[in-house]
């Protein structure tokens, strides 16, 4: 064995000395590398004169190896290496792994080093990803990774509910921007994951991200807890209750304005992410539910999902609360708005979904002289 192959033969060595012929092959100015462990990581370092962290991708430019070994005790070329290390020379444009395989092996690399790359979507993904994206394989490397360490940190379960919602910006800054590369990939592999078609509007890419626990930002969402608002960055860190403390939800804010600084949670009539984080954490510390909500399909909607999500008992939200609200708006002469679009299913009293057929919703704020004293 020549001296050089014994030098630059090491095993540390072998995914640098790689990835530097195939880009000799194909004309490359830059090659991409990632070193599988420490020691690799230490080898390469010391070699190329740069900081290198076992794992993780980064790219060097050719000419610069081939000073560096010009420089080194051999005086010798980057093809000379090569051609030791390799038992045959390397000669630009010869016949290396086609653009296909190349692609290919950046992302399964990528879903390797992040754990994924057994997942059932993963195959799936590569495919796609090759014909569709659109992405040349000399800039590949570095976002097939970055969103691959997205990926593993995100909800790829489509049979679970997120209880915890990161920010795009928590994740990769702006690379989960709308149109940005890093989102595209990330965004095919989850419609994948969950079984739904690849989003094409802003409101779909927008639900996908929701579905995987992750929020276009830390404020836009947010849910009024004991009579203050909420934002989901501050959710994680608000004050909550100790266990078997009773947690009221309602779904109208005049009913948390006027139950002030008590045990109130307000999802004003829709259970968002900020909502159903906050609920997550009170179900953690052990919180008892009473939910209460809109006697109409979308407040019976919400209700139902609430009561699922935090095991809850329903709060005047049954049949005969039903009949009783319609009797006394009567007797007060107030006129209730149609019920409009059939109720869903009311599992938590049955009798309820007959009662509606009365045909009338009765909205939460015209309840609040019979749910505030329920609060003391």
């Amino acid at each position: 064995m020549s001296d050089l192959a014994e030098t630059f033969g090491r095993p540390e060595y072998a995914v640098l000395w790689k990835q530097a012929r195939a880009a000799v092959q194909r004309g490359q100015v830059r090659f991409g590398f990632k070193t599988p462990d420490a020691a690799s990581a230490a080898a390469v370092s010391e070699l190329l004169g740069v900081p290198v962290t076992a794992g993780v991708g980064q790219t060097f430019p050719v000419a610069e190896l081939q000073a560096r070994l010009r420089a080194s005790a051999f005086r010798c070329g980057l093809d000379d290496v090569l051609a030791a290390v390799h038992g045959r020379e390397v000669v630009a444009g010869e016949s290396g792994p086609s653009r296909d395989e190349w692609v290919d092996g950046l992302l399964r690399d990528a879903l390797a080093g992040a754990g994924l790359g057994d997942r059932p979507w993963a195959g799936a993904w590569v495919d796609q990803v090759r014909r569709y994206a659109k992405v040349a394989p000399e800039r590949l490397s570095g976002p097939a990774e970055r969103a691959a360490s997205v990926l593993a940190r995100i909800n790829l379960d489509p049979a679970a509910v997120p209880s915890v919602w990161v920010t795009r910006a928590e994740l990769a800054g702006v690379e989960l921007d709308r149109g940005r590369k890093v989102a595209a990939l990330v965004l095919r592999a989850a419609a994948l994951a969950h079984g739904v078609p690849l989003p094409k509007s802003a409101a779909e890419e927008r639900r996908l991200w929701e579905r995987c626990g992750v929020a276009a930002d830390g404020l836009t969402s947010t849910v009024l807890w004991r009579g203050s608002v909420v934002a989901l960055r501050d959710v994680a860190s608000v004050d909550v209750v100790t266990a078997r403390t009773v947690v009221w939800v309602c779904a109208s804010p005049r009913l948390a304005e006027a139950a002030g600084g008590r045990d109130v949670v307000c999802v004003s009539g829709r259970l968002g992410i900020a909502a159903r984080m906050l609920l997550s954490r009170l179900v953690s510390v052990g919180a008892q539910f009473r939910v209460h909500g809109d006697f109409d399909a979308a407040g019976l909607l919400v209700t139902g999902q609430v009561l699922a999500l935090t095991d809850g008992a329903p709060w005047r939200m049954g049949a005969e609360d039903y009949r009783s609200a319609l009797d006394w708006a009567r007797a007060e002469g107030l006129d209730l708005p149609p019920l409009g679009t059939e109720p869903g299913p009311t599992p938590w009293d049955p009798r309820l979904g007959d009662a509606l057929r009365a045909g009338w919703a009765v909205p939460e704020e015209m309840l609040l002289h019979l749910l505030l004293p329920d609060l003391v």
